[in-house]
């Protein structure tokens, strides 16, 4: 009995012990995010090339829009050349902040065409830093030995719907069967070379053009060896979104209408998309994630009251992680206002990361929290 008893009051003291600790961990969190001067970040995320080789409907780039800022930040002009990261440049970056041990994601635009996509990968693996790699897929297969090989940790395979809606989408035929191969060859060698890595797992963006269908989609891959499978709402910008934050804040961050030149939220039929989501979470429990994960108001605000944010209203990126674009520019993240904080060719990481233009933008959000065309931005959601 007293042994029993000395157990319980241990268990008691442990959860108490955790719950003190998180309250102080939450508290360092806070004043933190007070600060203009910000920890190294925990991600660091790399646009290597403004190579797609996709036309989806619902990318600004994919669909040539020129003047959106989301365009800009991804393809720089549409009078410049294409651009890429060297590799030379990217091996300096990780050596410059391996002791702080970020992990390493190459998210755009379309990795697989970065030809030193390996060698990059091997020397952010051999590091010890964790590589993420997220892929349209078209060049999965070609690359899954080499992935498996040199050990990339993880890989995120974009495909959008069941296999006819995911191809019109994308505009390329063929597209998502390309992909489904490239995820298994990557398992195949997984097992040939007995390795546990990448993790792979499937991101959805949601939109007008496929919000109805992903009971087809989960039955087209359920039995694909993924560890999991995010469904993302939209990011997006309006007209009037657009308007309302110029006007009160473009003088310091001027914005543009993002993702809605050919997808048009107001066209997501809220009750269709509540019984998807509803039978996905009951039949892939814990499968199947939602970002955000939203209630059926907080579906309808999210995609016809635009104004209303619908889950955080303060931003943390720039405290918690960088995006360096094929230029070198080191910019919030590539959904987010056209500000360049420094270019990695003429500083190092580590000079512009709490450099005098990132604390400005720090104090502003400070100040502001967010602004209006921020609402539907995945920084927050």
């Amino acid at each position: 009995m007293l042994a029993l008893l000395t157990r319980k009051i241990r268990g008691l003291t442990g959860r108490v012990h955790r719950k003190l600790n998180e309250a102080i961990q939450r508290y360092k969190q806070a004043l933190v995010f007070k600060q203009t001067v910000a920890p190294y970040p925990a991600t660091i995320y790399l646009a290597v090339n403004t190579r797609c080789g996709f036309a989806c409907k619902m990318c600004d780039v994919g669909t040539n829009q020129y003047d959106t800022q989301f365009y800009k930040i991804m393809s720089l002009s549409k009078d410049k050349p294409r651009e890429r990261l060297a590799l030379d440049r990217l091996k300096t970056l990780v050596d410059e902040v391996k002791n702080f041990k970020p992990m390493i994601a190459v998210t755009s635009t379309e990795p697989l065409l970065y030809k030193d996509i390996i060698p990059l990968s091997e020397h952010v693996v051999g590091s010890g830093l964790l590589m993420q790699i997220t892929t349209a897929g078209l060049q999965l297969e070609k690359f899954s030995e080499d992935l498996v090989r040199v050990g990339v940790q993880s890989l995120w395979v974009s495909i959008d719907g069941p296999p006819e809606i995911h191809n019109d989408i994308r505009g390329v035929k063929d597209s998502f069967q390309k992909s489904v191969a490239g995820i298994r060859a990557v398992d195949e060698w997984k097992r040939r070379l007995g390795r546990e890595y990448p993790q792979m797992g499937i991101n959805y963006a949601l939109s007008n053009y496929n919000y109805h269908c992903l009971v087809p989609f989960m039955a087209a891959v359920h039995d694909l060896p993924v560890a999991g499978i995010t469904f993302s709402h939209m990011n997006y910008v309006t007209v009037g979104m657009a308007e309302v934050h110029n006007a009160r804040f473009g003088h310091l961050y001027p914005t543009t209408v993002s993702s809605v030149s050919n997808a048009d939220p107001t066209k997501v039929n809220v009750d269709i998309l509540w019984d998807q989501i509803n039978w996905v979470k009951t039949r892939y429990p814990g499968r199947a994630v939602f970002g955000p994960d939203l209630d059926r108001k907080g579906l309808e605000d999210f995609y016809f009251h635009p104004e209303v944010f619908v889950q955080g209203d303060r931003c943390y990126v720039p405290w918690r992680a960088a995006e360096i674009i094929a230029n070198g520019d080191c910019v919030v993240m590539t959904r987010c206002y056209h500000i360049n904080f420094g270019n990695i060719y003429e500083q190092s990481f580590t000079d512009i990361w709490n450099g005098p233009r990132y604390q400005e933008f720090r104090k502003n959000l400070i100040k502001h929290g967010t602004f209006p065309a921020c609402s539907r931005c995945c920084g927050i959601l």
